[in-house]
């Protein structure tokens, strides 16, 4: 056998290697803990947020020039907001949009349908807080959600953009991966929660 051609049969091998492990099956499980609780995300948002508006009609053209308008995009969908209006500090935005970014590059590598991530909840006002009290024994005074720097995705449902249907559990696991990656980085703050299905998420200054 001549060099080259054995050469030529270990990088066939090593591709093959590589391949493999790129495109392995994805776990169904979460191994992933996320406890970054209400008063730590609280304690980080204050350093950076806008001061809690205490109603809609607060949200003035001033404090909007400070924020970044929240709409669907390539990378990421919203639910119908109830309780929370689509603004988040431009650090905060610039985290959401990455997250779905680099979600959709795990979807990538793992030859798997095109999905977003969906966004359930992001800028409160402290009346639409008192309001959400009412319906939602989650839901506390003093939220990081009131400082624009804070937004939740849920990790229950994804929106389908083309390809094959996944299955939801690996999806969870990618989008998992996705913040231990991001928040080992220092970039965020994150609480995985079991009765809202969502991962709450505030950016790290």
């Amino acid at each position: 056998m001549s060099h080259n051609h054995s050469r030529l049969l270990l990088f066939l091998f090593v591709a093959c290697l590589m391949s493999c492990a790129s495109h392995r099956e994805v776990p169904t499980d979460f191994p992933f803990t996320f406890k970054d609780n209400n008063p730590h995300q609280v304690a980080g948002a204050k350093k950076y947020g806008i001061e809690p508006l205490e109603d809609r009609s607060c949200l003035t053209k001033k404090i909007k020039r400070k924020l970044k308008y929240i709409e669907e995009n390539q990378y990421y969908a919203i639910d119908p907001l109830t309780h929370s209006v689509p603004y988040l500090t431009p650090d905060a935005a610039k985290l959401l949009k990455d997250i779905g970014k680099n979600f959709q590059k795990k979807l990538r590598k793992h030859k798997m349908g095109e999905y977003k991530i969906i966004v359930t909840s992001v800028l409160r006002t402290k009346e639409d807080v008192r309001k959400l009290m009412k319906v939602n024994s989650n839901a506390v005074t003093n939220s990081a959600h009131c400082r624009a720097t804070t937004f939740d995705i849920t990790y229950r449902r994804y929106k389908h953009v083309s390809g094959k249907q996944e299955n939801a559990s690996q999806l969870k696991y990618l989008l998992g991966e996705v913040m231990q990656e991001l928040r080992e980085k220092g970039r965020c703050y994150v609480r995985y929660e079991t009765q809202q299905t969502c991962l709450h998420i505030t950016v790290a200054p």
